[in-house]
């Protein structure tokens, strides 16, 4: 038909206007979520308890396991603003028009939503658990490591449950160095020893690869004050040895397990995690394919009228699939119902909106008419 624009063409206008948002509201989202992680991450270097040099692997690391919540919901969003601004600008009418239905927006939408669920697929499933799994590592090292990092300047800090405490008025930049040092330690015979430096550094030996605490210029106290064994040591330099134990594995929370492991699980709370893993793709779907209706607007409405609208239900159907997680690991619901009749709800909402804006109209079965229909007919 003349003058009716190639399908492949309008395909691609619709999904460029998608990604464009897409990328727009991923970008938004994930700003909003760094920060707030990045706040609380500096917060524990600050006070001592994180070493600045681990903030932005485990940054990265949390940005990773929480994408399979952020994405769902920035496609959702993606396309409720995109084809507002279609419907605003009268460009869904002309599309219309020109032969383009609406069940034909439906299908470009889902070309695009199951390759992005795919994405989804892949991080929910198997890069969010690596990524839980490397950050229990990392903070399970941070435990077992019985040297001063994460010492801030001018602050206390206690090491191996109190045997060891700490403090630096002045620490550099690289944490290498430190002055005005103070280090109590507890002997197994309860004795406590205190030493007072005015500097202080690491130092590794090649040979043994053992690591030391020179600290110079200062005194070592040993003993209780006033005792006869009381000794007041002074030294040009004095090297502690930095024990490390052996990294001890914390118990994992089940996000951290591998999907394999929760495949063959027995567990209602690992079925209920494999579920949950399972729900992202999904509602990525249906999320995707819920916006094509709930995008439709009158130029006067304006392209976010129905953007309340869609919060609302986005909020409900997270919140169903939160309780419906809860319920399942307490064995309330069966797995084969699980976390599943959320899914359906949704999808029946979905069908019910496109028929409606496909023009479906809902017949009364035969014989259920008014009276006056049944007696004529009599």
């Amino acid at each position: 038909m003349p003058g009716r624009a190639p399908p492949v063409i309008i395909s691609r206008y619709l999904l460029r206007e998608v990604v464009l948002a897409l990328l727009a509201v991923t970008g938004v989202l994930y700003v909003i979520y760094v920060s707030n992680r990045f706040i609380r991450l500096l917060a524990d270097a600050e006070g001592g308890s994180l070493p600045g040099d681990v903030v932005v692997q485990l940054l990265a690391l949390k940005s990773i396991s929480n994408l399979v919540t952020l994405l769902p919901l920035a496609l959702f969003f993606a396309v409720l603003i995109a084809f507002g601004r279609l419907y605003k600008d009268n460009e869904i009418v002309a599309l219309a028009a020109s032969g383009v239905s609406t069940g034909r927006l439906l299908r470009t939408v889902l070309w695009a939503a199951f390759g992005f669920a795919g994405l989804v697929a892949g991080i929910s499933l198997y890069a969010g658990p690596w990524a839980e799994e490397q950050s229990y590592q990392i903070t399970d090292a941070l435990k077992t490591d019985a040297d001063t990092r994460g010492v801030a300047e001018g602050r206390f800090r206690e090491l191996r449950d109190g045997q060891l405490v700490f403090y630096v008025e002045t620490l550099s930049e690289d944490g290498r160095t430190m002055e005005n040092v103070f280090v109590e330690t507890q002997a197994k015979d309860g004795i406590r020893n205190v030493l007072a430096a005015e500097r202080g550094y690491y130092f590794v030996e090649e040979s043994t690869g053992d690591r030391y605490l020179i600290l110079q210029n200062g005194y070592r106290y040993e003993g209780q004050p006033g005792d006869a064994q009381f000794k007041i040591i002074q030294f040009n330099e004095h090297g502690l040895l930095v024990e490390e134990r052996a990294v001890v594995s914390s118990a994992r929370k089940v996000i951290a397990y591998p999907t394999p492991a929760l495949i063959g699980g027995t567990e209602p709370h690992e079925r209920a995690e494999l579920q949950w893993r399972i729900a992202m793709p999904l509602a990525t779907v249906l999320l995707a394919a819920l916006a094509v209706p709930l995008s439709r607007t009158t130029p006067r409405q304006g392209r976010y009228a129905k953007l309340f609208v869609a919060i609302l239900v986005y909020v409900v159907y997270m919140n169903l699939l939160v309780v419906s997680r809860s319920w399942l690991e307490q064995n309330t619901v069966p797995p084969y119902i699980g976390m599943w009749w959320v899914h359906g709800l949704l999808l029946l909402l979905v069908g019910v909106l496109v028929a409606r804006q496909l023009g479906v109209k809902w017949r009364r079965p035969a014989g259920r008419g008014n009276g006056k229909g049944a007696h004529e007919s009599a």
